[in-house]
This record gives C-alpha cells, structure tokens and sequence, in this order.
C-alpha cells in the first residue's frame, strides 16, 4: 500500500509540475525571428569580430534587431551579400576592401639592435619587460604578436624582420590592429597607396642613431604637396609627416623628396 502511495504521490507531483512547465512555456515564450538563423547560416562562420559583434550568430541578431549594416562582414563575398539582402529584401553594396597597413619601415637593415631579445615571443611581453632589442622606441618589435592573432593566413614576418600583408588574404578584420602594442598597424582602403611608414617622434638629428629610415618631419614632402596645390594632403607635428586620410590626394610626386623613404608606396604589402 505504500509502494502504490508512493507512486500516486511522485506521479502526481510530476503531472503538476508538466502543467506549471507547460504554463510557463506559454506566457513566457518568446518568438524568435527566423531570419536571424537564415542569416547566421549564410555569413562566412569564422567569427573573426572584423563585422565589430563578437560572433557571426552576434552580427545576425544585430542586423534584424537593430539594423545592422549587411556590408560590415569583412569576409564575405557578392554571393554572400546578394544572399543576405534576399533574406533582409533589400540589396546589398559591398563597400571598398579595406587592408591592415604595418606603419614602420625599420627592419634589420635600417633599424639599430644594441641588444638581443631572449624573452617570451610576444611583442606586449617584451615591452612591459623592458626587454626589447630594437633601439627605436616607436618601432616595431617583430616578434609576431600580429601574426598569431590572424585568422586568416594573412600576415607574416619577413626576413628582413618586419610583418608583411598579404594583399589577397587579408579582410581587414583588425586582429592584429588589436594585437599590436605599439599601436602601428592601421586598416585603410586598398586605393590608399601611399604611406608615411613611421610613427617615431624623435627629433630628425638622431634618426641615424635609431633608424635610418625614420621620419625626421623635414617636411620637404608637404612642400611639394603644398607646391602641387593639396596643401590639405600632409602636415608636420611633433616631429612626424601625417597624412591627412579624410583628404587622401597623395601623389607619388611627394616620395621622390623624401629623403630617408619614410613615405613610399605599398610597402610591407604582398601583391601578386
């Protein structure tokens, strides 16, 4: 009698507890729109953040909760567009392929090393450490930290010690934008040619003892800007030529007055 009390007692208990589950199923459901899958399906599923979400399941709940932009995935392709704007109705414009840009010329031929680096291989490490071989402070460090944080393949270091982009691979996620210490990998449009491959603000007189490709802010390239009518193109600060990308009007006319080759054309890019 009380094994079948037992059992009355369980049984029961389990029936109320269905119904409450199934009551609460149905007041607090909450109808998930389809297309966010449909999207999330459709986008590259790498997950590389270069979209500015976390994930592409993140990117896919922001375009049809809060009208995300279909364009911002760095990877995907026309298809990839087309497939999304006949999920969302609308057409999709892919915008201009942006490419990460190493901002520093200062490879082992150009650059000093007093010393040698025998730390953890990490370019953050070396420098909370104190620890780094290369004499400029704004330069490089070249151990690849950039590198590992790539997803896609996209950036090495050369033999000369300096990390170059591949053209082809690269999506402009920003990963090793993010993953350099010294802040000098910058993303730009593939049209933006020309560069200023250096962020030292040393004074010029002792560039010869860092780096002799440095910057030494002459300014003779922003004569020559300032002389072809594009005054607005470059300006000197703080020992440093700058581009003025909100107004890219760079010719190649400009390099040939540089006279450490600080700023040139698609250096540090592989372009097959």
């Amino acid at each position: 009698m009380s094994i079948l009390y037992s059992a009355l007692l369980m049984g029961g208990t389990g029936l109320l507890f269905s119904i409450f589950l199934v009551i609460a199923n149905k007041t607090f459901h909450v109808e998930i729109d389809p297309r966010i899958s449909q999207i999330e399906e459709t986008l590259p599923g790498v997950n590389c953040g270069g979209c500015g979400y976390a994930s592409c399941a993140s990117y896919a709940e922001a375009i049809v909760k809060k009208g995300a932009k279909l364009n911002q995935c760095v990877v995907a392709d026309k298809d990839t567009l087309d497939a999304l704007g006949t999920i969302m109705g609308t057409k999709v414009v892919k915008g201009e392929k942006r490419i990460a840009v190493v901002m520093c010329r200062g490879d082992r031929e150009s650059a000093k090393f007093p010393g040698i680096y025998r730390g953890i291989k990490d370019c953050a490490a070396a420098i909370y450490s104190g620890d780094v071989a290369k004499r400029c402070k704004y330069g490089c460090i070249g151990l690849g930290s950039c590198v590992s944080s790539c997803p896609f393949d996209a950036i090495k270091i050369s033999a000369h010690g300096i990390p170059v982009v591949s053209l082809d691979k690269c999506t402009g996620c920003g990963n090793c934008v993010e993953a350099c210490p010294r802040g000098l990998i910058e993303l730009h449009p593939v049209s933006q040619k020309i560069h200023v491959y250096c962020k030292s603000h040393d004074p010029g007189a002792i560039y010869k003892t860092v780096c002799t490709n440095a910057c030494i802010g002459c300014g003779l390239c922003v004569k020559a800007a300032e002389a072809d009518g594009k005054s607005d193109a470059l300006k000197t600060a703080d020992n440093l030529v700058i581009v003025n990308y909100d107004n890219y009007q760079l010719k190649p006319e400009y390099i040939e007055k540089c006279p450490t080759g600080a700023i040139n054309i698609e250096q540090n890019i592989i372009i097959k």
